[in-house]
């Protein structure tokens, strides 16, 4: 049998993450609204199950129409994680009170190798970046229509198959975001060779290969990509520090084959000096109002593959793959 093991966490609920560590980390500025980044509340499906001890924690944000990854971690009501159980994850659209299941599939336990490191913020107040074992990832699901939706979860593999509670969110007709088949913006972030040091591009402790290329140079290449923004400093969530670590070994293994860029979400000027976040001019020109997100572009300049939130090496590895 599976066993769950404890550990500190901001919020009881995922689909309020970005928001509810927001206001833990102090963000102002251009942090996201709870308005901006939280489903709204709306009717279970039919047949919903009591509920259960344990929570599902949504892991993104933006779920349109179409194919979608969708990230989300258990939580039982005393703070502890459930790791590598069998999920099964029923979603339905949601019409006033009755829920019309469209889909249904298999969530796969990915690991996560993060760190638990403190560092101090703009403000003065020393954080704690959480150490994620990992994320449950149901990819691809098809959600056909916007609108609101449900989630409900069937989990065996463990002690009493445990009951979890049902969780609503949204499906956007449009991305925010650039979507899957979109073009990139051509930014023209600074590189490592338009600054003095490496700390005027990264709130990263180590130096890395990501900083070479601005993503206008890199559509100039003829080579695919990786663009990631994310803060491991200046979080607004706790995914910052573990995913810039993932997405730096994505570059280090395909060195010489791909790309992979690294741009800070905020604007850093106003972070370290003002203690504000505040959007960074790169951020606002893709639409972005969370963090981290990662885009794997094609040499075309187009958006082949992208995630929102924790996103392991692996998965990024096997979308860069086939596009060399």
């Amino acid at each position: 049998m599976r066993q769950v093991r404890s550990r500190v966490w901001f919020g009881r609920s995922m689909s309020l993450f970005l928001t509810i560590v927001a206001v833990a980390c102090g963000a102002d500025g251009g942090t996201p609204t709870p308005e901006e980044t939280a489903p709204q509340p709306t009717a279970s499906p039919t047949s919903t199950p009591p509920d259960g001890s344990y929570s599902a924690l949504i892991a993104a944000s933006e779920f349109v129409v179409g194919e979608n990854r969708f990230p989300f971690g258990l939580v039982a009501d005393d703070g502890a994680f459930l790791d590598a159980a069998t999920v099964v994850v029923r979603f339905y659209a949601l019409d006033g009170s009755v829920g019309e299941l469209l889909a249904q599939e298999s969530g796969v336990w990915r690991t996560l190798e993060g760190l638990a490191l403190p560092h101090e913020h703009a403000d003065g107040t020393v954080h704690l970046h959480l150490d994620f074992r990992g994320v449950y990832v149901v990819d691809p699901v098809t959600l056909p229509k916007p609108g609101p939706w449900a989630a409900q979860f069937q989990v065996s593999g463990i002690e009493g198959s445990p009951l979890v509670k049902t969780v609503t969110f949204v499906v956007d007709a449009e991305p925010t975001a650039p979507g899957l088949g979109e073009r990139v913006p051509a930014t023209r972030n600074a590189t490592i060779h338009d600054v003095e040091s490496f700390a005027d591009l990264s709130t990263r402790e180590v130096a890395d290969h990501m900083h070479e290329l601005s993503v206008a140079q890199a559509l100039g290449t003829g080579r695919p990509f990786v663009v990631l923004f994310s803060s491991p400093q200046f979080c607004v969530s706790a995914m910052c520090g573990p995913i810039t670590n993932e997405i730096a070994a994505v570059s280090e293994q395909f060195l010489g084959r791909a790309d992979v860029i690294h741009i800070e979400p905020w604007d850093l000027d106003a972070a370290r000096n003002e203690g504000r976040l505040v959007r960074s001019a790169e951020m606002a020109e893709w639409k972005l109002v969370t963090e981290p997100w990662t885009f794997v572009v094609g040499a075309d300049g187009r958006v082949a593959r992208r995630f929102e939130g924790l996103v392991t090496r692996e998965e990024v590895a096997a979308a860069l793959e086939p596009l060399l």
